[in-house]
């Protein structure tokens, strides 16, 4: 079985170019698979979903809701950038004695050491990493060096080309492991369909065709490689899957503005000045030295205490605004960060009573602002879990409208110029067990307990995720029924997480980029 994901990877270019007669690849894997949209996470965010993918639980159950994710508890942001999760469909496939290959996957690192080959994702601050450890050594002299992440400036064509080259490479390298360990499970992702989409989208709604639009190229670039995949593996299994999907963003509704209305939240009329004087004389210096390749370097020769709690940018997000110092905690109910189509709602109040009711508040301002607004917007209570789990979420259902968690902006909806990520991403599944045609209704979570069971492997209990019914009706795994066990997962074999200031500061300078934090 090989899971292939494409981040970020949305029908909405995928069949809008399939139907202008591009991407023969995409629509040969349309025609021979079984298909549909597949819901994300709440919020629809890198981190949870991929965490969710993996071990098939929601984000309730793991308590992590983004990159960065309100604590309740401390009032500040906390980073989940490598939190250890446990219990991955390739660690309950190691525990019944298989083999896997995991490339690239984010929230795959620390991992649980596994039989096969794990070559993570990027945490912002390493340089290299890979279990077993010589397997580093492998991939770079493979693909002739080989690169975590883009580090050319996004906007100019050095980064596309950068972004082509790891496309070619991630694939060169996926294939490599599974040919060499012929795994039971293969999980392997190519990321610069999403961050390609983040800084090129473009005004249209769907970018044109065109070799001068950088998302094209690489979406033309992935159904190349995509050809040479399915021909090399035209007899096994294969899903093609995303963590979310993407559109264009032209409005942002900002719920913390109307709660602030409402008298849910207080901000004081001054923060802290030198703060806020600190953050801007940061931000310039970071453009310059960015400018001149000298800002890795700078880190290093910083001390990272001194900038890592400082406030960047001029807008008043909810980060900002901690950071800053400009929120009454004592007058203040409840507070909103944001999740791309998502808003975080999270009471402080700590007895059960009064957070229900400060949530009803808060739903009612939420739902009466966002019908003025002309929204159409759903809530869903979660559930208070841990300190990073909110009381509840308020998803915008109008395509092209995002949330803000911006405080200092004129209306409840401002208009933006910008993209982004949508809730429905793509799956597509073709092999010998799997039949043709439509599946609806498939989540995120879904994908775990499908794979093992497709793979005749136990699903761990924790797992709240279904079998998708996605199966050929002679099919082996059509014929039996889910077996579940009581299996989690080890420890942890690696240190993980971000350990110091000088990391915090450099992953959420990232987050930043994308527009994971405001």
């Amino acid at each position: 079985m090989i899971v292939l994901g494409l981040d970020g990877a949305t029908f909405t270019l995928v069949d809008a170019w399939v139907d202008a007669g591009h991407l023969p690849n995409f629509a040969r894997l349309r025609e021979e698979s079984v298909s549909g949209d597949l819901e994300s996470t709440v919020p629809e965010i890198t981190v949870p979903a991929w965490p969710s993918f993996a071990t098939g639980r929601d984000p309730t159950t793991l308590d992590m809701y983004g990159f960065s994710h309100f604590n309740r508890g401390t009032r500040e942001n906390d980073l989940s950038h490598d939190e250890f999760v446990p219990g991955k469909m390739w660690d309950a496939v190691d525990d019944q004695g298989g083999r896997s290959v995991v490339f690239n996957i984010p929230g795959s690192y620390p991992w649980q050491a596994i039989d096969g080959t794990i070559i993570a994702a990027a945490p912002e601050y390493k340089e290299a990493y890979s279990h077993p450890p010589e397997r580093w050594d492998e991939l770079v002299e493979l693909v002739d060096g080989y690169k975590l992440r883009n580090d050319e400036e996004p906007g100019t064509r050095a980064y596309v080309e950068q972004s082509l080259d790891l496309v070619d490479k991630r694939f060169e390298a996926f294939e490599h492991f599974i040919q060499e360990e012929e795994p039971d499970l293969a999980v392997g992702l190519i990321r610069g369909t999403d961050r390609i989409a983040h800084h090129y989208w473009g005004a249209e709604s769907v970018p044109p065709a065109s070799t001068d639009n950088a998302v094209f190229e690489v979406y033309q670039r992935v159904d190349e490689h995509l050809g040479e995949f399915l021909d090399a593996h035209a007899d096994e299994d294969v899903v093609v899957m995303s963590d979310h999907g993407f559109e264009k963003v032209r409005e942002q509704f900002a719920p913390n503005r109307v709660l602030e209305r409402a008298g849910l939240v207080t901000l004081t009329e001054s923060g802290d000045s030198r703060q806020a004087a600190l953050g801007s004389l940061r931000d310039v210096a970071s453009d310059v030295l960015g400018r001149l390749g000298l800002l890795r370097f700078a880190r290093k020769v910083v001390p990272a205490s001194t900038v890592a709690s400082l406030p960047t940018g001029d807008d008043l997000g909810l980060d900002n605004a901690i950071s800053m110092g400009r929120i009454d905690w004592d007058e203040t109910e409840v507070v909103v960060d944001q999740g791309q189509k998502t808003a975080l709602v999270y009471a402080l109040a700590d007895d059960p009573e009064g957070a229900a009711d400060t949530c009803d508040r808060a739903r009612d301002a939420l739902a009466d602002a966002a019908a003025a607004a002309g929204i159409d917007v759903r809530f869903e209570d979660l559930g208070r879990g841990g300190d990073h789990t909110p009381d509840l979420a308020m998803i915008v259902e109008t395509p092209e409208v995002h949330v803000t968690s911006r405080f200092d902006v004129d209306d409840d909806l401002v208009a933006v110029d910008t993209s982004g990520h949508a809730r429905n991403g793509i799956f597509l599944a073709r092999g010998p067990s799997f039949r043709d045609g439509d599946v609806e209704g498939a989540e995120i979570t879904d994908i775990a307990p499908t794979v093992l069971h497709a793979l005749d492997y136990r699903l761990p209990e924790t797992m709240t995720g279904d079998v998708l019914d996605v199966f050929a009706p002679d099919s082996d795994p059509a014929s039996r029924d889910p077996e579940t066990y009581a299996f989690v997962g080890d420890d942890a074999v690696t240190e993980g997480g971000v350990d110091d200031e000088e990391q915090e500061d450099e992953v959420k300078d990232r987050l930043r980029e994308l527009g994971y934090l405001e």
